[in-house]
């Protein structure tokens, strides 16, 4: 170990220069080791502090301190090798994004990066396609959680709706069901299993086309077939009317017929209908002639509608409206003006108006307002049903 005051060799007599040469080589041989800094100092030079865990440090470029490169003691001065090892501190990584992840694997847009405040994003293709924080493991992007088989050439896949208006979480049973029972929802989110009820009673009191009076549960899966049934008056169904079929436990009704008041009607869009005109197109009508000038009609617009978004960000949003001849009832229009926007056409009203009993029309009408190419659409499945209120 050796330091000297500086790396000058001065003129003076053979034996003091030769002293000052072998007090020069011996430091620079052991790398100017000592126990306090040198004070000789110059940028870049080594220095072994035997005073601090003989901790190999270099000088700084601006010549104002050592940094501290490892113990000389050490393998590999303490360094972690490229080969890898094991590391006995904090692995501290700075903040990248999912374009460029603080780790990644031989590809430098898939990895893990910081998205937040305690939040760990992972990223493929550039993309964060999911995150993990105190709240658990959210997807990103429509993304699926996928359940392989055995050999994993195929999956069963979950994911969310191309559109979710509010935020809600599905709490699973405590236990399993038993046999033939069906996961059901409280309307809260918390799912149980439960049971379907099913009629069960007097099944030979259904006889020919008659029901008998007074039966109100009876098994129809092993009577037969009900030939006809005519009803003269009001009728409720838990099935779809405009569906034509109405099962019961396997049975259909082939032909649902009313003999009189009060008038029903249906019209339904069979598929989906492009808007492509800033003008209002009329893509549904229906024509309903009540049987007295003094009844009410109850209105109803169901099913939904989509604006355009083009791949350049442009967005042709649509209004949809409801009317009775010439007058609107309702307008319904998309708001959102950066991505595509799917509303929901639900409108129930009772229509006052006089009609003197003679026949009246509704309209579903709609028109695209903005820019963009990718035209909006009424989806299929939007229905007009109109019903005469007795």
């Amino acid at each position: 170990m050796s330091q000297v005051s500086d790396y000058n060799i001065a003129n003076a007599s053979g034996a003091s220069v030769r002293s000052d040469l072998n007090a020069v080589f011996d430091a620079i041989k052991t790398l100017n080791s000592g126990g306090s800094d040198p004070s000789n100092t110059a940028a870049f030079m080594p220095y072994v502090d035997t005073a601090d865990n003989n901790n190999l440090k270099i000088r700084n470029s601006g010549n104002t301190g050592f940094t501290t490169i490892g113990p000389v003691n050490t393998a590999n001065l303490g360094l972690l090798p490229a080969s890898g090892g094991t590391m006995t501190g904090v692995l501290a990584l700075p903040n990248q994004t999912a374009a460029n992840p603080s780790v990644h694997f031989g590809d430098s847009t898939t990895g893990f990066f910081r998205k937040a405040s305690n939040q760990i994003g992972v990223a493929a293709s550039g993309l964060e396609q999911l995150f993990l924080d105190q709240n658990g493991v959210t997807l990103n992007l429509q993304n699926e959680i996928r359940f392989a088989d055995a050999n994993s050439s195929h999956y069963i896949g979950l994911k969310a709706d191309t559109t979710v208006g509010t935020n809600f979480t599905f709490t699973l049973p405590t236990a399993d069901g038993s046999d033939g029972q069906f996961l059901k929802t409280d309307g809260s989110g918390k799912l149980s299993f439960g049971t379907v009820s099913t009629f069960s009673g007097a099944a030979s009191a259904l006889t020919g086309n008659t029901l008998a009076s007074g039966v109100t549960a009876s098994s129809l899966t092993s009577v037969g077939t009900l030939n006809s049934l005519s009803v003269t008056n009001n009728i409720v169904v838990g099935g779809t009317v405009d569906g034509r079929d109405i099962a019961v436990d396997g049975a259909k009704l082939d032909t649902l017929s009313v003999s009189s008041t009060p008038a029903v009607k249906v019209e339904r869009l069979s598929s989906n209908q492009t808007v492509s005109n800033s003008s209002y197109q009329t893509k549904l009508t229906l024509n309903i002639t009540p049987s007295t000038s003094g009844t009410a009609l109850l209105v109803q617009m169901n099913g939904s509608a989509r604006s355009g978004r083009d791949s350049d960000g442009s967005v042709k949003q649509i209004q949809v409206r409801l009317r009775r001849g010439s007058t609107t009832l309702v307008t319904y229009t998309t708001t959102a003006t950066g991505s595509e926007q799917e509303i929901n056409l639900h409108f129930p009203l009772k229509d006052t108006s006089s009609h003197g009993g003679n026949q009246v029309t509704y309209t579903i009408q709609a028109r695209f307002t903005g820019g963009g190419d990718d035209n909006p659409r009424l989806n299929a499945g939007v229905s007009l049903i109109v019903q005469e209120i007795v």
